[in-house]
């Protein structure tokens, strides 16, 4: 350097800790890029996404599939359509042992209309956790504030008018809602597994008649194919609900499709020997088909429409009946973790012979509309909390059957 010249110095740069973890990431030093994402300040959403998603990536090379699972979710809770995260959570969730919901988010991805090479990497995927599925659980339980009432006062019996008592007229209370399920899949040949489920319902409140528990099973076979499985089996349960029990017995069958990358079908067919504790002349063959179509235009968007045919038989004709319904189910999800989901349905029972005291043959129709909402950003330790609101009408030919429902319900659920 010449005389009088001063040396230059580059100016000091100061880096923010999002931006400094970025460098360390770049550049392998994961440790030290987890330590200063985690302190860091996001400045907006964009930033809290980023910040969740490279502390996933760097709890996946760390071999903490769970921990980055729990990232992901966050990450995708505050912005649902990003696929590109919505892919490592399938991935952080399938290292975790958690195939059946690494299934649903793969189902999900699929829906935005992947490029081809990657939409194959999914669908083998997708083959990979169901060659090695074995088995799933799910739990939930819920609070319920329920109010049942009749649509009217009196009914008229051969002519004669009879006033309806007070609970029959008006009704309600609170109660507890528990559902638990676990399924096992042992491998019995290269595409061939065991179905060995079990499950459980109750709904209890201080009205003893306004209970309802029921257990089930499942005992059979299943095979898997490129693009769906089949099933087949026999199921047994048991139920008791309000004064009345019955245990049933018979064959099951479902198969499952992928349509496409949007769209996947399912069916289900069941008959089952129904036999009551009292009130023999109820007792019969119940057969019934459910067809399902599940749509998904996108990754925050999921349609679920759900047909129903059922006909049952028992001894005497009047318990006989045909009923026909059709369900639909939409959710979506939006950006910042809400989720709403609302189902409606409609069934038409008719019986097949004259009620004994009313001279008729009854005919009811029943409408029921849920409404659910969750917050996937308040989960904890895997559990999301929801709020849910339910409205049952049913009109009936024969008065004494008609009545109005409407029930809250607050709690949370899991699938393990």
């Amino acid at each position: 350097q010449g005389a009088g010249q001063q040396q230059q110095r580059p100016p000091a740069v100061a880096l923010t800790d999002m931006q400094a973890g970025r460098l360390l990431l770049r550049a392998g030093k994961l440790r030290d890029a987890r330590a200063l994402l985690e302190r860091a300040r996001p400045d907006g959403e964009a930033e809290r996404i980023e910040r969740s998603f490279l502390l996933g990536r760097i709890a996946l090379r760390l071999g903490r599939p769970r921990r980055a699972a729990e990232r992901f979710e966050a990450a995708l809770a505050l912005r649902p359509g990003l696929t590109r995260v919505r892919l490592e959570l399938a991935r952080a969730l399938h290292l975790a042992g958690r195939d059946d919901e690494a299934r649903r988010q793969l189902r999900l991805a699929r829906a935005d209309g992947l490029p081809p090479p990657v939409a194959d990497a999914v669908e083998g995927f997708l083959r990979r956790i169901d060659a090695r599925r074995r088995w799933s659980a799910s739990v939930s339980a819920a609070a319920l504030p329920d109010v049942k009432r009749a649509n009217r006062e009196e009914v008229l019996i051969g002519g004669v008018p009879f006033r309806l008592d007070e609970d029959a007229r008006s009704s309600s209370g609170v109660g507890a809602r528990v559902q638990a399920g676990i399924s096992f899949s042992p491998v019995v040949a290269s595409d061939v597994r065991g179905v060995l489920a079990l499950s459980a319902a109750a709904k209890v409140y201080e009205r003893a008649a306004w209970n309802d528990v029921s257990v089930s099973g499942d005992l059979g076979l299943a095979r898997l194919f490129d693009r769906g499985s089949a099933s087949a089996g026999l199921r047994l349960d048991r139920r008791w609900s309000g004064g009345g029990r019955h245990r049933g017995a018979g064959p099951f069958a479902r198969t499952r499709l992928a349509l496409s990358g949007s769209a996947r079908l399912e069916l289900e067919a069941s008959a089952s020997w129904r036999a009551h504790d009292t009130g023999r002349d109820r007792d019969g063959w119940r057969v019934a088909a459910v067809p399902r179509l599940v749509l998904a235009p996108d990754a925050r968007s999921r349609i679920e429409l759900e047909p129903l045919v059922e006909a049952g038989a028992a001894r005497a004709r009047h318990r006989r009946s045909v009923l026909v319904g059709l369900g639909a189910t939409v959710t979506r999800a939006f950006d910042g973790g809400a989720a709403v989901s609302l189902a409606s349905s409609f069934q038409l029972r008719r019986h097949a012979g004259r009620d004994p005291l009313f001279g008729i043959g009854r005919r009811d129709e029943t409408f029921r509309l849920d409404l659910r909402l969750s917050h996937r950003a308040l989960r904890r330790a895997g559990f999301t909390p929801y709020v849910g609101w339910a409205l049952e009408r049913n009109r009936s030919n024969i008065p004494i059957h008609e009545y109005r429902y409407g029930g809250a319900a607050a709690g949370f659920s899991r699938v393990f």
